[in-house]
């Protein structure tokens, strides 16, 4: 049986920043993940001589480099990576429009300051004592406990209208509760979206991973890709071994898992001893390959946060396969020197989706359902950009089920359980968690949070 320091359940992006930290002090690794390529919910894959991202809007957390203390900057320097490597490209300009409102941002807090200002002059004062408590937020100390951001908001912005507008792209972008999300969590993605601004990766996540795995390699760490962790055996109440479906067992010191907090601990022999709740909230993306670029069918901006209803719904839609009342466009050739590879330029449009719908379908009823959407969203489209229809040359949909099939996530809940572990501790002693349900969001939250975690128990 091989042996090692720690074995890393899933390749996902706090997987990989683990992997390469232990290896940076001499640790025996071994990262283990079902699916092909590396990077769980932000991986990519090919089709038609081309490649394409998966569930990458854009990445947040841009910051000054001169800011030692933001995110991005802190994790660069724990993993001994310099900024230009990973190619980042800054957004232009984004809103989030609304019925009776359209707030502009891009990575100049100002711009949205004065976006409110001028939409919202009655709640200018509430929206900088908000803005002040989000800074002063102690908001990644792992001890703190559930505070509703809507009452939040609700107690120093007067204006319904813009406190659903302020919600809307930070739960989008990172709520795992169901009309409400955590004030802690709130300030996290708030600070990361509108203090540090949206970029992405010049050539896509491939190009951006391969930053990482390549370090991996060079450090020794094995990789192990297309390989399951079937169960995590126990003895003498700790993790003695993980059992794979290929037979093969390994033995390690630590183990650390990106692959969920209820995912990880339904592998155990008890999984009743300790089992959080599975993530209500699931998505439908489609993909529209256009063959002209989109600003010039009027799309101008990099990312939109849409609701076409005054009051934000974040649940589950109750009647229908996706709700169509809110979405998330974005058009990633609007980013400052992003370059589209191997065919014409994308348009990615993310609605909220009822994972049970999706599921109740059979293989027919699946496909047409997807094309109904599909169709809808053109529909959509059309309305604000009447040639858009003219130009889509080819488009597919990720439903819930996609995500679920090759990440492992039950009901292709992104975001993870509303149960957060913040210490990254489980209840078996040498057991942890990385990745979203440790708390940390977006890309470089995630892969803070696999240095974090790793710093924390497996460096000592």
């Amino acid at each position: 049986m091989e042996s090692y320091d720690v074995i890393i359940i899933g390749a996902g992006l706090s997987g990989l920043a683990a992997g390469i930290r232990l290896s940076q002090y001499g640790k025996r690794v071994r990262i283990v993940d079902r699916q092909r390529f590396a990077g769980g919910m932000n991986s990519y894959y090919h089709r038609g001589g081309r490649c394409y991202d998966i569930g990458l809007h854009a990445m947040t957390n841009l910051a000054n480099p001169n800011d030692h203390s933001a995110p991005l900057n802190t994790l660069l320097r724990q993993l001994r990576i310099r900024r230009e490597e990973l190619e980042l490209c800054p957004q232009k300009r984004s809103c989030v429009k609304f019925p009776n409102a359209i707030l502009w941002f891009d990575n100049d807090f100002e711009t949205l300051r004065e976006s409110v200002r001028q939409n919202f002059p009655r709640s200018m004062d509430g929206f900088d004592q908000l803005a002040q408590m989000i800074r002063d937020d102690d908001c990644f100390n792992p001890l703190l406990g559930y505070l509703s951001a809507r009452k939040i908001l609700t107690e120093v912005i007067p204006d319904e209208e813009l406190r659903e507008m302020l919600l809307c792209p930070v739960m989008l972008y990172g709520s795992c509760w169901v009309d409400d999300m955590d004030f802690h969590q709130f300030c996290i993605v708030f600070r990361s979206i509108f203090f540090e601004g949206l970029c992405r990766p010049a050539y896509g996540m491939e190009r951006f991973i391969a930053n990482f795995t390549r370090r991996l390699e060079e450090n020794g760490v094995e990789l192990s890709m297309g390989t399951t962790v079937q169960a995590i055996r126990l003895e003498n109440g700790l993790v003695s071994s993980v059992l794979l479906d290929n037979g093969e067992e390994l033995s390690a010191r630590n183990v650390l898992s990106c692959a969920g907090y209820p995912e990880t601990m339904s592998l155990l022999p008890s999984p009743s001893l300790e089992m959080p709740r599975h993530g209500a909230l699931a998505y439908t993306e489609t993909l529209f390959e256009l063959d002209t670029p989109a600003a010039e069918l009027g799309m101008m901006e990099s990312i939109q946060f849409v609701s076409t209803c005054p009051s934000f719904h974040y649940a589950p839609p109750k009647n229908d396969s996706v709700d169509m009342d809110s979405y998330v466009l974005c058009m990633p050739e609007n980013f400052q020197g992003v370059h589209e590879t191997d065919g014409g330029p994308i348009v990615r449009m993310s609605h909220l989706a009822n994972y049970h719908v999706w599921k109740s379908l059979d293989k027919s009823a699946y496909q047409t359902e997807k094309e109904r959407i599909m169709d809808r969203q053109q529909t959509v489209l059309e309305e604000p950009y009447p040639t858009f229809n003219a130009h889509v040359k080819r488009r597919e949909m990720f439903s819930p089920l996609t995500l679920e099939r090759y990440t492992g996530r039950v009901g292709g809940s992104i975001y993870g359980s509303p149960d957060k572990k913040k210490d990254g501790r489980t209840s078996i002693p040498n057991l942890y968690l990385c990745g979203s349900d440790q708390g940390y969001l977006g890309i470089v939250g995630s892969l803070l949070s696999g240095v974090v975690i790793a710093n924390r128990y497996m460096l000592r």
